[in-house]
């Protein structure tokens, strides 16, 4: 078993400006795939956790020739029950620590650019965060609240009014929204926030990916009892029905049976 990031060092090369930037980041890759071409023939069938990751794999690796399993991100939804409690007012979460830099980059983005915006229309709306800082900082902005390491993240979603997932950068399936619907948190997410999770904009989550746009979602959630108690019920569903455990381990099962099979 080995687990290796694709999206991040991709997106990298795809998205460098410059000469020396597209030089550096595209050498990168190339070692990366060599790397990823020669770690794969070692292994029956390898797995992601979207379908996104799955075709960027088989265009990075067109002659792998193994099975590429998509095995979604999941956990144990009754584990959560215990932690539901009654949301306080107008209060907003992010989970997620610095040391991985699509957190860092998602609170500085809404920090800076949507924020300021709630505010204007939400004067006491409160934001809290948590995470290990990792030595980053963000800008000074009021009713923000980075808490740090937590030991226990499901109280202070569960808390909350409304969970936030502004990513733009990484793969796989973000695990804070999948617990946020466990927890009967409403999420707002950038449609790459999302990625990877079959959840319909405005049905079991809310979507945005400019800051006018991500401020009025959130200002609109925050707003509205209805819409809130609306996209709960409806994501308690969806991460009952296709993210729990007991739905995604027997994919799991269904892949090593075949890898047994063929080996007999």
């Amino acid at each position: 078993f080995e687990e290796v990031e694709i999206s991040l060092i991709y997106e990298d090369y795809a998205t460098a400006v410059s000469l020396k930037q597209r030089a550096r980041y595209g050498l990168t890759w190339w070692k990366h795939r060599r790397y990823l071409a020669g770690l794969l023939r070692r292994f029956q069938a390898s797995t992601v956790a979207s379908e996104q990751e799955r075709q960027r794999l088989l265009a990075a690796l067109p002659q792998n020739g193994r099975p590429i399993a998509v095995i979604p991100n999941c956990l144990d939804v009754a584990a959560y029950a215990d932690a539901i409690t009654e949301p306080q007012p107008n209060t907003l979460i992010y989970t997620g620590s610095f040391s991985y830099f699509p957190n860092h980059e998602a609170m500085l983005w809404f920090i800076r650019e949507v924020w300021p915006l709630v505010q204007a229309e939400i004067p006491d709306a409160q934001l809290t965060i948590t995470g290990n800082r990792a030595g980053k900082n963000l800008p000074d902005a009021p009713n923000v609240q980075h808490v740090g390491f937590v030991d226990d993240v499901r109280q202070y979603v569960a808390a909350s009014w409304i969970s936030l997932a502004p990513i733009w950068s990484g793969g796989g399936t973000r695990l804070k929204i999948l617990e946020a619907m466990a927890l009967r948190a409403p999420v707002i997410a950038t449609s790459k926030g999302a990625e990877g999770i079959d959840a319909v904009p405005g049905e079991h989550i809310l979507a945005a990916d400019t800051a006018v746009d991500f401020a009025a979602e959130t200002i609109r959630l925050l707003q509205s009892g209805t819409l809130r108690q609306k996209l709960t019920n409806n994501a308690y569903r969806l991460v009952c029905e296709k993210y729990d455990w007991t739905a995604v381990v027997p994919q799991l099962s269904d892949l090593l049976e075949q890898i047994t099979h063929e080996n007999d």
